[in-house]
């Protein structure tokens, strides 16, 4: 391996986790083939007469799929009035279009590495777009937010990035706040599922939800509730949390 690949190849695994690489040509690698570009995606559903979630959903999830995770995480957080929203990886906003629609949060701030898509989020009702350092929600100060919310994001993420954006969270939400992010859990990890990622390999990070609840009771936060729902090649869990104190 030539100097120069040597340097690419160690550059590429720093920034992995955030979904870009530099190559020649077309990525081979999984991680870096999942990002969504901007420009072609809004093209492409527009081309359909869909919103960008709608043609998301159809393209790459099923039909209802982000709907019903955002209904399921409201009824769970079950919170009787929301004016403050934070969002970990909102990419094409998707989620992000269905809980501003359903809570009318008076702010929604937004933490995204992918540039590419943010004048689209930013157009969304109340957002502000923060600096993202993918590490930290350091522009949100801390128990100020009803809801901080994380979803298809932790489900890929190195370890030492989710468990910084735990802390993150549970720093962040108010008393009798609301945390809430989906995970690859072992309810997650079917025979046919742990095959399939045999045979054709996977981005995926499962983590023990036993660990992870354990984990935030040490951060004042209980686990409320829970959700399964559809991930490309699996299943993720919804986990949300309220905190106690």
């Amino acid at each position: 391996m030539s100097w120069k690949a040597a340097a690419q190849e160690k550059v590429n695994t720093c920034l992995r986790p955030l979904r870009i690489q530099i190559v020649k040509g077309r990525s081979t690698d999984p991680a870096v083939q999942s990002y969504i570009p901007a420009r072609k995606t809004i093209a492409a559903a527009r081309r359909q007469g869909l919103s960008v979630g709608e043609y998301i959903d159809q393209r790459f999830a099923e039909p209802g799929t982000t709907q019903g995770t955002v209904d399921a995480m409201i009824k769970i957080a079950a919170l009787p009035s929301v004016e403050h929203v934070v969002e970990i990886g909102p990419g094409t906003g998707r989620y992000s279009e269905k809980v501003i629609e359903a809570l009318r949060p008076a702010v929604y701030e937004m933490y995204e590495t992918a540039t590419d898509w943010l004048p689209h989020l930013a157009k969304l009702p109340n957002v502000i777009v923060q600096p993202c350092d993918g590490h930290t929600l350091a522009s949100t100060e801390s128990m100020s937010v009803d809801i901080v919310h994380a979803q298809k994001v932790f489900v890929y993420l190195p370890f030492d990035a989710f468990v910084g954006y735990l802390q993150e969270m549970a720093r962040v939400v108010r008393p009798g706040g609301v945390v809430a992010f989906d995970v690859v859990t072992e309810a997650c990890l079917e025979d046919s599922v742990i095959e399939a990622w045999v045979n054709n390999g996977t981005i995926y990070r499962p983590v023990p939800q036993a660990w992870v609840v354990n984990y935030l009771s040490h951060h004042g936060l209980e686990l409320v509730g829970s959700h399964t729902a559809v991930l490309v090649d699996g299943l993720t869990e919804l986990l949300v949390f309220q905190r106690t104190n």
